[in-house]
């Protein structure tokens, strides 16, 4: 998926594992594969397919005889049921993971922000997890997921972050916290290279950092 978030879930796995040399590590294989079709665009406007690269993807990692395959991109969790019918190999589930540490971290939440792609928003990959959660999900509204929120994700894309797409997310997200979000879910894998937790008034979740220590966990 994206270079940078593919890194950074590396990184973190890494620091996650906590341990005393290099052969205690996990073992890890990475597909890093670019290539693979914008996952909103294929959502929202009917662009290419990013199924059959995914596919091809993970069939590489099955043959590596990995144990299970995390993905580092939260809009292609709308393609996991599909991937998985493909795959036998187990594909853990971000947005499952996320919410359930939401509410389980912070008992008696009642509303989540959600700053994500639109193709994540418009799938509504949060909305079923936070529904059985009995938590209200909150999104920005058009005008700010256009201007701020997908305009500072594809330039972390393109050129990793900076001082103006910071400034972008966390303008983004004060919006929520003024509609009363009692934490930020930064739901797209770019959002945490430019907003982390201690940075607003609010708690900020990282989805790849708990995808990290589930794969920690389901390493050991």
């Amino acid at each position: 998926m994206g270079p940078a978030a593919t890194v950074n879930l590396f990184d973190k796995i890494v620091k996650a594992a906590d341990v005393a040399n290099d052969q205690d590590h996990p073992r890890i294989i990475i597909v890093n594969n670019p290539k693979i079709p914008d996952r909103t665009t294929a959502i929202l406007r009917n662009g290419a397919d990013p199924l059959p690269m995914m596919v091809e993807s993970a069939r590489l990692l099955a043959m590596a005889h990995v144990d299970f395959i995390v993905i580092p991109c939260v809009t292609a969790h709308f393609f996991h049921a599909k991937l998985q019918e493909q795959i036998s190999t187990p594909i853990l589930h971000v947005v499952k993971e996320t919410v359930k540490h939401a509410v389980t971290r912070y008992p008696g939440i009642g509303k989540i922000g959600l700053l994500a792609t639109s193709g994540t928003i418009q799938a509504g990959l949060f909305n079923e997890a936070c529904a059985a959660a009995n938590v209200e999900l909150l999104t920005p509204d058009e005008n700010i997921q256009t201007s701020n929120v997908m305009k500072a994700i594809y330039s972390v894309k393109a050129d990793g972050p900076s001082p103006a797409s910071k400034a972008l997310i966390s303008g983004a997200a004060e919006t929520l916290i003024r509609r009363g979000a009692q934490a930020i879910i930064a739901g797209c894998t770019e959002i945490p290279l430019v907003l982390t937790d201690g940075e607003l008034s609010v708690p900020v979740i990282d989805p790849l950092a708990l995808l990290a220590l589930r794969a920690v966990e389901e390493a050991r």
